[in-house]
This record gives C-alpha cells, structure tokens and sequence, in this order.
C-alpha cells in the first residue's frame, strides 16, 4: 500500500538522508548528545517546519540499527540504494508522493530554520536552489531546495552524480535559469569561523557542548548560536582546523 504523510495537499516534504556507514565517524547517526542520538536532533528540529519529515535510508544491513530507532520513536523512513543516494531521494519522493524536496543530510542539527522558511516560496520560481555551496550558509546549517523533476534530469552515471545528489545541478546554476543561489542572510557571516556539521569526532564534541549550553533544546536560532561563538570563540576553534581547507 501507498506511504501517506499528514500536510501533503501541497506535496512538499523534508527528506533527510542518513546512513550509519560514514566513512570519517561510522555510526555517528545515533551517537549520543545529552540523552538523544545526533539524528533525534536533526528530525526534530526540522519538525519546526511544520512540514512532513522523512529519512531516507538504505536498505543495507549496516544501517538496520538506525532503522530500528527510528521505527520504536515512530519517525518516518525509507530504504533505498546504500551507494547511488540520487536514486534513494527520487524513489523517497516517489513513495510518499513528493514533489518539493528540502534536503537535508542527517549529520546536520543545527539546520537554519529561519533562512528555510523564508526561502520556501523559492520554489515557485526555481527548481534547484543551493544553500549548501561556497559562500552559502554556515556549514552544518544549509539546506537545499530541490523539485523531484529536476533530480530526475540528472542522466549522468558518474559515482560523484549518484552520491552527491545535487552536485549536477548546483554545477549548472548560472547556465539554467531556475537553478539559483540562497541569498545569505546578514547574520550568516561566519562562515570562516563557525563548522557546526558532523564529520569528525570533534565536530560531536562541539555539537554536545553547543547542545549543552542551550539545555538541548531544538529550536536554538542561529543567532543565539552565534552569540555562543562571540562570547567563547575558543571552543569553536576545536575543530575550525579540519574544515578551513574545505570550505566548499
């Protein structure tokens, strides 16, 4: 039978892909912060969207823990292809009869939910837009807006096409003229200084002490994060080192 979500008369979803076989932290999807598993945090706090939430998965036996976590808490998946992640967000969005993707990766709980409301009615004049890329939001808290017609313009087999997802598309903004750029807003300027994403162990770190601080509550805003950072610059330098030579 057919996969229903609540509020899908406007066929708009959050699909957030996870998997627990990252090569850099394995496992890190439901590695703890406070009393909750890093993607407890990420689900959650795209909850405050008030759109539907589902994790795209694979159907590979290493991520069958993570599976089970988010069965017993009654979130929303779906598994698909462990390698070619384009095909799992297309045959996602196919299940539940989406259209309008924002994507989202699981290693990110501290996703702008301000700059994704305000950048929502985008989709009316855009079918891809990059908030993900150089120059984008603070890393750990883009989000990209994607129409599923557009994924599925993607013919290109090339394994860096299939994991990446967007990459095809971000690559052709400036030559098609309904694939853009987020307009950053003035108070994500800290690009340089603030990586609130988890790649490495202490990217985690950061993330407890950040979740720590604001009594792990989901709806922290950016700005409040941003004036952690003013006050303790320090404990954001703990892993500025591992991403300042990647900041695309």
């Amino acid at each position: 039978m057919k996969n229903t979500l609540n509020c899908m008369n406007n066929k708009r979803a959050v699909i957030i892909q996870a998997r627990m076989s990252s090569k850099r932290l394995p496992g890190k999807t439901l590695m703890r912060i406070g009393e909750n598993p890093l993607i407890f945090y990420v689900i959650k706090r795209l909850q405050l969207t008030g759109l539907p939430v589902v994790v795209a998965t694979s159907s590979d036996p290493s991520d069958d823990e993570l599976v089970g976590y988010l069965e017993s808490q009654n979130f929303t998946l779906f598994r698909g292809d462990l390698e070619n992640v384009l095909k799992r967000y297309v045959n996602t969005a196919e299940e539940f009869g989406v259209e309008e993707i924002i994507r989202v990766t699981a290693d990110n709980p501290l996703v702008d939910i301000e700059a994704l409301q305000h950048a929502l009615p985008l989709f009316k004049n855009f079918n891809y837009v990059d908030g993900i890329g150089k120059d984008g939001l603070i890393k750990g808290t883009g989000f990209e807006l994607v129409k599923l017609s557009a994924l599925k313009s993607i013919f290109s087999t090339k394994s860096e096409y299939l994991e990446h997802v967007t990459l095809a598309l971000r690559e052709r903004i400036g030559l098609e003229n309904t694939f853009t750029s987020l307009p950053v807003p003035f108070y994500q300027s800290f690009q340089k200084e603030i990586f609130i994403t988890c790649d490495y162990a202490e990217d985690l770190e950061l993330l407890r002490k950040i979740f720590k601080e604001f009594n792990y509550s989901c709806d922290v805003p950016i700005n409040n994060i941003i004036e952690f950072y003013r006050r303790k610059p320090e404990i954001f330098k703990e892993n500025q080192y591992l991403h300042t030579n990647n900041l695309d």
